[in-house]
């Protein structure tokens, strides 16, 4: 999802989610044909099942693929969250920023080491500080690639057809929803 320079959302990391409930005919070819979009959109399929498909789409083009969604069947349920993780996202770049510096100079603590002592403790206070530094960057990591790319669930069922005795309580229930809910 793009924004428009001077928008509320320039420069904020933010990792879109999207799930749509369709309906169709023949719920277990939409798998495969949602993952072909997610192609032709640029994203890739993390799941398939029989009658559902989990796709991560660039995020700059989740808009473009939940307008071409609607192709694939009649949308039932359609839902978009937008997590603004821009705190944690700095938070850990400057955590790591730090972890990186203090990792620097015990490299240099370690090179200018007199004692098999002093190497030791300099060696397992760096082993320490390294662990915490992979660590933030795998998290960091992580998190870029799921603002970068958003996840789009996406499920298929059969339309329901009630028969001759469903339709009676189908009308029965429409009316008792004009009863008491006027749209």
């Amino acid at each position: 999802m793009q924004s428009a320079p001077g928008s509320l959302t320039e420069n904020r990391s933010i990792i879109h989610r999207a799930s749509v409930n369709l309906e169709r005919d023949e719920p277990e070819q939409g798998p495969a044909q949602a993952v072909a979009l997610a192609k032709a959109h640029g994203g890739y399929a993390q799941q398939v099942m029989t009658r559902g498909a989990v796709v991560r789409i660039p995020a700059d083009r989740l808009e473009s693929f939940l307008a071409a969604v609607p192709a694939l069947g009649t949308v039932e349920n359609k839902s978009i969250s937008a997590d603004d993780v821009t705190e944690a996202h700095r938070d850990l770049k400057v955590r790591l920023d730090n972890v990186t510096r203090i990792r620097e100079r015990y490299l240099e603590l370690l090179q200018r080491a007199t004692s098999v002592e002093d190497t030791l403790k300099v060696e397992k206070e760096l082993e320490r500080i390294t662990m915490e530094y992979e660590t933030l960057k795998a998290r960091l990591q992580g998190m870029e690639a799921d603002i970068a790319v958003s996840t789009v669930y996406l499920d298929f069922r059969r339309p329901v057809r009630p028969g001759p005795v469903g339709w009676v309580f189908y009308g029965l229930g429409k009316a008792v929803k004009w009863l008491i809910v006027w749209d």
